[in-house]
């Protein structure tokens, strides 16, 4: 996946409260969200003028900005326009609501026990992620540890709540009083056509045959999410059709770093330097 090449580096004193910071980390979970997602992050996080608020693996944290960085490969920062071309410097768009209720979020003490993980589950289940651009052998075993996850946290062994981009977004489409920080989030469905050199490749890129195991397994993933999730699913079958026309208000949880990245409501401000070592 090629990143961005004109992207204008800033300082970390630039950041400003209100600021939606999307970045790129070390691992096989990161590998595999931005290929499932299509996109050029990992994570979605938000800076409350102070320090950063993100979902992660010890739940909803607050992270100094330093750290952040260092431990990231990148992290680019996104700043609030609004669709009337608004922002939180102009009359009647203060950022205290939407820093409000990121630190609602915070001091509610979130818990979750794989956010990642969990976030790559919903990827591969709401994007679908197409078995010959990704070894098969690859996403059986992706799968399977998805599957034991939902399976944990059905059995209330783990504790199923917000994920990284689902709580940036939160925050601005709950800020009150008015509501109307919402991010316009539009799709990111189409044919994934990137590759990634950590993940095994299908060489030829040609039809295979249908997994039965493999398919089997997905079915039974995708069954136990919308029990997780019983409000979602109703709407089930109109998700397709949100994420592709772009909504005001979506299912948050179907909310990825690739949405967050895309939004018309966010617009790229450049990359934050590392601090010297």
């Amino acid at each position: 996946m090629k990143e961005k090449t004109q992207i204008a580096e800033i300082d970390m004193s630039e950041v400003r409260a209100g600021d939606v910071l999307l970045s790129y980390g070390d691992g096989w979970i990161s590998d595999v969200i931005r290929l499932v997602d299509g996109g050029s992050y990992s994570h979605a996080a938000f800076f409350n003028g102070e320090s950063i608020v993100e979902a992660g693996l010890r739940g909803v944290v607050s992270t100094p900005l330093e750290k952040e960085v260092n431990a990231q490969k990148y992290v680019d920062v996104y700043r609030f326009i609004s669709d009337n071309q608004m922002n939180f410097s102009s009359p009647d768009w203060p950022v205290e609501p939407v820093v409000q209720r990121a630190n609602y979020y915070l001091e509610k003490g979130t818990k979750y026990a794989d956010n990642q993980l969990y976030l790559v589950g919903v990827l591969i289940l709401i994007r679908k992620l197409p078995h010959t651009r990704v070894e098969k052998a690859v996403l059986r075993a992706i799968i399977a540890m998805v599957f034991k996850l939902f399976k944990r946290i059905l059995e209330g062994k783990e504790t199923k709540s917000v994920v990284c981009s689902e709580l940036v977004y939160r925050s601005f489409y709950e800020a009150i009083p008015k509501k109307k920080y919402g991010l316009t989030i539009k799709g990111t469905l189409a044919p994934i056509m990137v590759q990634l050199d950590s993940l095994v490749e299908n060489e030829t890129l040609e039809a295979s045959p249908p997994d039965k195991e493999l398919n089997k397994l997905l079915e039974q993933a995708e069954q136990m999410y919308w029990k997780i999730n019983p409000e979602l699913a109703p709407s089930k079958h109109k998700i397709d059709s949100l994420l592709k026309a772009g909504n005001p208000l979506v299912s948050a949880e179907m909310v990825s770093p690739h949405d967050l990245q895309i939004s018309p409501n966010l617009e790229l401000i450049g990359r934050i330097k590392k601090s010297a070592r």
